[in-house]
């Protein structure tokens, strides 16, 4: 069994939540499909638990931002970005904790291929940056082309629009919550894009934690939605001015 986490968006309190969910489970690893730091208050913290439990994490837009450039980012996520590095480089803590934490970032792999399953951050064609959203199944290109990207894998996995559900190659998609939160990959022959969703920052109007179980032996997923106290992880972003109230607010609502 693996779990795999994505979009943490330096939520401890998220993290925390799904972590102890999982030490439930009869768990082998866990892969991470990145962006563990950008948008949260706890950018440190949430970093040392990834790299100390995910057998890989995956470089995400937010981790290619803090390293590089945010330049492409809104307003409200650069700012976010330059707070955060600020707080990897912190005079508060020893220097080696801060160039370990640069090191972890700094060897992030962008995908992985797993025998027939490929693990992405974003897509296939972009790995770090590509959105694929519900609406773009009407975008006959843009999908082929997306699904040419596996041609010899059967599966890949994603997070980044923080939307958990599955893409299927006949241009079509399935919210998690409307497949019961379980799917069946011999279900459907064709290859499927499959979102697991976003621990730290759920955007299809359900607030809680989203992480999947992936049965590897019974090729079965399954998307866990776990409640955490996401009013105490608004707190602490109100309490940092360089982090925007609408941060806060978007937890609350899910979006």
């Amino acid at each position: 069994m693996i779990a795999l986490i994505s979009d943490i968006h330096a939520n401890i309190e998220a993290l925390t939540v799904v972590m102890e969910d999982i030490n439930k489970q009869n768990v082998d690893t866990i892969f991470c499909l990145g962006d563990v730091i950008g948008y949260g208050p706890n950018p440190r913290e949430c970093i040392e638990i990834v790299r100390n439990c995910s057998e890989f994490t995956l470089c995400g837009n937010h981790e290619e931002a803090v390293l590089f450039s945010a330049q492409d980012f809104n307003v409200k996520a650069r700012r976010a970005i330059d707070w955060t590095r600020d707080q990897l480089n912190s005079d508060k803590y020893d220097q080696e904790e801060n160039y370990e934490l640069w090191d972890f970032l700094g060897e992030l792999r962008k995908k992985v291929k797993d025998e027939s399953v490929l693990y992405v951050h974003a897509s296939p064609r972009q790995p770090t940056r590509e959105y694929v959203l519900p609406k773009d199944i009407k975008d006959q290109n843009k999908m082929e082309s997306i699904f040419m990207e596996f041609e010899n894998c059967g599966v890949c996995f994603c997070g980044h629009t923080h939307i958990p559900g599955v893409f299927t190659d006949d241009l079509k998609f399935e919210y998690s919550r409307n497949l019961g939160n379980r799917f069946e990959i011999s279900s459907y022959p064709g290859k499927k894009l499959i979102n697991v969703g976003s621990v730290g920052q759920p955007r299809d109007g359900d607030n809680r934690a989203s992480y999947v179980l992936f049965d590897v032996e019974n090729q079965i997923i399954e998307w866990k939605r776990l409640p955490y106290d996401y009013k105490k992880t608004m707190e602490k972003i109100r309490a940092v001015d360089d982090l925007a109230d609408y941060l806060a607010v978007r937890l609350e609502e899910g979006r």
